[in-house]
């Protein structure tokens, strides 16, 4: 991976737009963020939109029938799934904690709003001190930048992990991406040329930030991470692309999703996650889950289920 020029960028961002442009375009207002109180801190979510994604690429290699059943039941499309994009703004003490930074205008046409949504809620971009991302995906990363290809956060610092970056950063990200995709890896490459003097790498079971632990949850990515924030009130999840959809990600963790990059050890994520939980009792929040993505996971039967809170 030696050339990340701006024509190879646009032609592969066409590639994989056909798969995910909203029929339906979404524009998030401030209505829809929700506040979390933690005790002495708050965590809230705000939406950078919502993507629509062919049932293939997310769940194919599972038993069709059963699955056209179960989302029929639940009063869901079998054909398109829509996905929101939640992120959430972590306020403690003097630290404005951003938890990923949604895709920017560079992605898909239905995302990208988050900038707006913020400015709607009074949050001063150039107050957010950190940005911590949970992998590289567009709809996580490519949000740092503007239609000039700024920092939006000038004075924050940036946090990823080690695994994370090492994978992104290399000649093996291009050649991994199966067709259509090639804009993820050139994307992400793109933003981490610009965070190079400012980023910190980390590794899980570390306390990244006070009172935020990093948790290692890849097969998503090779180096996704979620986050524990833990606080006097309650704890709180960030689960990012760990669970992406409120009833399959919990009836069926051990469906293979093709968005995984490693799906054998997603699954094997996936159902640790939901072990943990449930045993610690933390609220999740999650990125694609329905907005404001935040809920509780409770044990049903040999699988589980998910409750919005």
């Amino acid at each position: 991976m030696t050339s990340f020029d701006r024509r190879n960028f646009c032609k592969s961002s066409i590639a994989f737009a056909s798969f995910g442009v909203a029929s339906n375009f979404f524009v998030p207002s401030l209505s829809q963020a929700r506040t979390l109180d933690l005790g002495s801190a708050k965590l809230e979510s705000f939406s950078d939109g919502v993507m629509r994604l062919p049932i293939e690429m997310l769940f194919e290699n599972v038993p069709t029938d059963e699955r056209d059943q179960l989302l029929s039941e639940i009063g869901s499309a079998v054909d398109v799934i829509s996905r929101p994009v939640n992120v959430n703004l972590l306020s403690t003490g003097s630290r404005r904690i951003l938890f990923d930074a949604g895709s920017g205008k560079n992605f898909l046409s239905s995302l990208g709003q988050l900038p707006a949504v913020l400015e709607e809620a009074s949050v001063d971009l150039a107050g957010i001190t950190d940005v911590v991302f949970t992998h590289a995906h567009p709809d996580h990363i490519w949000g740092i930048i503007d239609e000039f290809d700024d920092l939006l956060m000038p004075n924050a610092s940036y946090h990823i992990s080690e695994a994370e970056w090492a994978f992104w950063d290399s000649e093996d990200a291009l050649s991994s991406m199966p067709a259509g995709r090639e804009n993820f890896a050139v994307g992400a490459k793109s933003r981490f040329d610009l965070l190079r003097d400012r980023i910190n790498l980390f590794s899980a079971g570390a306390e990244i930030i006070p009172s935020v632990e990093a948790i290692d949850t890849s097969g998503h990515t090779p180096g996704h991470m979620a986050f524990a924030i833990h606080d006097k009130g309650q704890s709180v999840l960030i689960a990012g692309d760990s669970l992406t959809h409120p009833v399959i990600s919990f009836k069926h963790p051990e469906w293979q999703n093709s968005s995984d990059m490693d799906t054998e050890n997603a699954v094997k994520t996936r159902i640790r996650l939901l072990d943990r939980l449930t045993q610690d009792n933390f609220v999740l929040a999650a990125t694609h889950l329905p907005a404001p993505g935040y809920g509780r996971v409770e044990k049903d039967g040999a699988a589980w289920r998910f409750i919005e809170t």
